[in-house]
């Protein structure tokens, strides 16, 4: 298994689905499911699932006859998502989407939120993603677009950025290294994928107030390890610059962003 380099352990995960779950993940959650469509679908799996943001409106969406595998590499995220979501028709496993543990073309249906843009080895995750597709099954997932295009991300990055000396969001395996929607498009033409087809989706953000964006910013992703190493008069230090640049940025009680992704669908 390919090591985790961006990981959700600890109290991340707990944070990352109160504060930034509603916030950030929400709409593109029911939008993404809202494109299965009438698939006639027996098997299904859910990579990346996290908390269970997309989940939960796969089991509401799905019926009861449909097997459902959600997966994450990060065994606190599917902690949190196991006890949010119970369910007899739902598969909860442990799985690296770049070395799957499932038979080939087994599934009708691969779904993933923003989560191939953390993966280290894409075109691998994409073969794996091939391999256990039935012929004529579907892939559906969504990656952020650029993060001047999201208010939130761009701000967040720029603040704390100023105080590590450096920008604090990978690029390479980050939330933004998918931003070109082109490059991807080559990368699913390669892997062997047809009838490809990509959107930009536009949605907008909104949470309670820019303090809480903030505190969830800070603590609910992998950046919070590298803040934790520090004191705590440091964390609050950047959390007030954060909160007051998001207030005169995006306002406040209730805060706003804009969010931008890209969904890309293809074929076996």
């Amino acid at each position: 298994m390919e090591t985790n380099q961006i990981a959700f352990s600890g109290s991340i995960p707990l944070a990352y689905e109160d504060y930034l779950g509603p916030f950030l993940f929400e709409p593109f959650a029911l939008d993404l499911v809202r494109r299965i469509g009438n698939d006639k679908v027996k098997q299904v799996l859910e990579l990346a699932c996290g908390t269970g943001r997309v989940t939960r409106h796969l089991q509401a969406y799905l019926k009861e006859s449909v097997m459902l595998t959600a997966t994450d590499i990060n065994p606190d995220m599917l902690t949190i998502a196991r006890q949010k979501i119970l369910a007899d028709n739902i598969l909860w496993d442990v799985a690296d989407m770049a070395e799957m543990p499932y038979p080939d073309d087994f599934f009708d249906l691969v779904i993933c939120q923003f989560g191939l843009m953390l993966v280290p080895d894409k075109e691998k995750a994409l073969a794996e993603i091939m391999r256990v597709l039935k012929k004529e099954g579907r892939v559906l997932f969504n990656v952020w677009g650029d993060s001047k295009d999201n208010g939130i991300w761009a701000i967040g990055m720029k603040v704390i950025g100023s105080f590590l000396g450096e920008n604090p969001i990978p690029q390479n395996i980050g939330p933004f290294s998918m931003k070109d929607e082109s490059e991807t498009l080559q990368l699913l033409e390669r892997s062997g994928f047809r009838n490809i087809r990509v959107d930009s989706v536009k949605k907008i953000g909104t949470i309670e107030s820019a303090t809480i964006a903030a505190k969830g910013f800070i603590e609910g992703l992998p950046i919070a390890k590298i803040l934790m190493q520090r004191n705590q008069s440091f964390i609050y230090k950047i959390g007030e610059a954060l909160t007051k640049e998001l207030i005169g940025q995006l306002g406040d009680k209730p805060t706003h962003s804009p969010l931008q992704a890209w969904v890309f669908e293809a074929m076996k």
